[in-house]
């Protein structure tokens, strides 16, 4: 699995991570949108210091590093002990490519291994409590994913 690292310019200082509990999973609700242009979304529309996600997966199933083991903006109240990942498309409309699946299955074990998590503890944006979209979109089965993610592990064994 490769990452590729941007030269993101963040206006803040990163902070280290709490103990990480959870992955949470988004779309960008757009078809087209690339780390760069989520980055700069972030900064220039957000306010933010930069790219929210920690991790940002294109279509093409490239793994951009976004605030990489660092402290998220991607889900209020949940940045300091999750890492958010977040897969270019409007999975409302769309689904996920199978380069993009394939790359977040990869990425989902890296980060499950490095934290000692478990599939139950990969969750969709909206199954945190408050969350009223459909993020990571209404086609994107949550169940069904952890179930892929529990069918890697096992193959990966």
């Amino acid at each position: 699995m490769k990452i590729v690292k941007k030269n993101f310019y963040f206006i803040e200082p990163l902070e280290d991570l709490d103990e990480v509990q959870k992955i949470i999973v988004h779309h960008t609700s757009r078809t087209q949108m690339n780390a760069e242009e989520c980055h700069e979304f972030h900064q220039k529309v957000r306010g933010w210091s930069g790219i929210g996600y920690n991790f940002f997966i294109e279509k093409d199933g490239t793994i951009v590093e976004g605030r990489g083991f660092h402290v998220g903006a991607h889900a209020y109240g949940h940045n300091r002990n999750s890492i958010g990942i977040c897969l270019t498309g409007d999975f409302d409309i769309e689904l996920p490519t199978s380069s993009q699946f394939s790359s977040f299955l990869q990425l989902c074990h890296h980060i499950m291994r490095l934290y000692n998590l478990e599939p139950h503890q990969v969750i969709g944006h909206r199954e945190l409590d408050g969350v009223t979209k459909s993020c990571p979109g209404l086609l994107f089965n949550v169940n069904q994913m952890r179930d892929d993610i529990k069918g890697y592990i096992h193959s990966s064994i």
